[in-house]
């Protein structure tokens, strides 16, 4: 670097103050000022690092123990949907499990209530003193009322393990209407009402003994809750879908306990324990089956003048053919005196009132209570009619010694299974045997009415 010479030596140091001896004097304070100023800030800056530093690090502790409340609730919320999910599966557990017993021990207590029946309906067709009479009509009715409590339990639960699969087809309306007419008429004429019918030309889809179970408790409701006047099962359609009805004139349901009626366990407007009538499972069976069907089910109601309960089907799209066009057998007389029949069952009290029954009807009953009892009674010579239960001891089924009989004696001898199972398995099993399926407690009326048909 080139030497400065004195002129520009003098220059700069004029540029910096820093001239003679006299004019470097006269800045002193102002530079001793400067540094002070400067020395201020850089404490200044040094506090506001410092204050920052402070602050990151505070801000990082809060940090850190939010993070770590944040892991510690995680840790929690995933215990408790932990034991949630534990608690979910023991509740569904223990649901499966109450429904499996209340299957089974309805099952069980539908064996003696059956054969119970039909020693009461083997008394009430005999001629008995007015007392005894009396007495025989107040256990046969203390026995309907034990049936509808168990019938409702059965069909809730299963109903509640989504065990009952639709059936889909398509029927018309006067085979719906036909046995729901003839079961309520006799009942509705018994209380003084008189029960109307509107049945117009119509075909709906639906699943026929679903759908019956429907009407029937709208029915039973309405003459429950009737104490005079009419009741009306009718239809009308609205569009590609028929509304089937049921109009009473009740007592009728307040607006504000409508939604209530379908609850489990709910009766309304009953007092007395002698005025209860099951345990309020109809509706809530009703609702859980139009679900089912995807049937929308409604109800409309005035307190004193009565109500209407409804349910929507799907229009079938062809009509089919009439119940009078189908083959069947008209029945004429009465063809149960002298028919030989043999009763398949594994309880001896059920096969002691079915021979009782039977044999009031003029029948010859062979009872048995497997396959090689039934070979062992019929002596080579085939009944003319056999009813089986379709439970066995040992595993043993109704229709397999039924299938079995039939290719024994080399003819497709008239079978009924009567068995307390309700599962559609064994509505599907039966269907092959293209045999009748009947119910435990079996109904006198209407096993009368099957036999007949089938031996006319």
């Amino acid at each position: 670097m080139a030497k400065l010479s004195d002129d520009q030596q003098r220059a700069l140091a004029g540029l910096l103050g820093l001239g003679d001896q006299s004019a470097r004097k006269s800045h002193y304070p102002e530079l001793t000022a400067r540094l002070d100023e400067l020395e201020a800030e850089r404490k200044r800056y040094i506090r506001l690092n410092d204050e920052l530093e402070q602050r990151v690090a505070a801000r990082t502790d809060e940090l850190l123990e939010a993070n770590l409340n944040l892991q510690q609730q995680i840790a929690q919320r995933e215990r408790i949907e932990q034991d949630l999910r534990d608690a979910r599966d023991a509740a569904e557990a223990a649901n499966r499990s109450k429904d499996k017993y209340l299957a089974a021990a309805s099952h069980d207590l539908l064996q003696p209530l059956n054969a119970a029946r039909l020693l009461i309906a083997t008394l009430r067709e005999r001629q008995l003193p007015s007392v005894e009479h009396v007495l025989v009509e107040r256990a046969h009715q203390a026995l309907e009322g034990a049936e509808d409590l168990l019938t409702d339990l059965l069909d809730i639960s299963r109903l509640d393990q989504a065990a009952v699969k639709p059936d889909l087809a398509v029927y018309r309306l006067d085979e719906l209407f036909a046995p729901l007419v003839s079961e309520f008429q006799s009942v509705a004429e018994a209380t003084g009402l008189n029960l109307r019918v509107h049945t117009g030309r119509y075909a709906i889809r639906t699943d026929l003994r679903l759908m019956t179970r429907i009407l029937r408790n709208f029915l039973s409701n309405a003459c429950r809750y009737t104490d005079e006047g009419c009741i009306l099962l009718g239809a009308r359609r609205r569009g590609d879908r028929l509304c089937i009805e049921v109009w009473d004139t009740g007592r009728g349901i307040a607006a504000d306990r409508l939604e209530a009626i379908f609850l489990e366990f709910n009766q309304l407007d009953v007092g007395r324990a002698a005025d209860r009538k099951g345990v309020g499972l109809g509706l809530a069976i009703v609702e859980r089956i139009a679900e089912i069907l995807g049937h929308p089910v409604a109800v409309r109601s005035w307190p004193g003048r009565g109500s209407m309960f409804s349910i929507e089907v799907p229009l079938g799209a062809e009509m089919p053919p009439a119940i009078s066009q189908l083959s069947v057998q008209p029945s004429t007389g009465n063809p149960l005196p002298g028919r030989r029949l043999l009763v398949i069952d594994n309880e001896v009290s059920i096969l002691d009132s079915m021979q009782a029954l039977l044999g009031q009807w003029g029948c010859e009953v062979l009872t048995a209570t497997d396959q090689a009892g039934a070979l062992l009674a019929l002596q080579g010579r085939a009944p003319e009619l056999i009813l089986a239960d379709y439970h066995l001891d040992h595993g043993g089924l109704g229709c397999e010694v039924v299938k079995h009989l039939r290719e024994h004696f080399g003819q497709k001898i008239a079978a009924v299974i009567i068995t307390a199972d309700r599962t559609d398995q064994c509505r599907r099993a039966l269907r092959r045997l293209d045999a009748p399926l009947l119910n435990k407690p079996v109904k006198p009326g209407k096993l009368r009415a099957v036999l007949s048909q089938l031996l006319a």
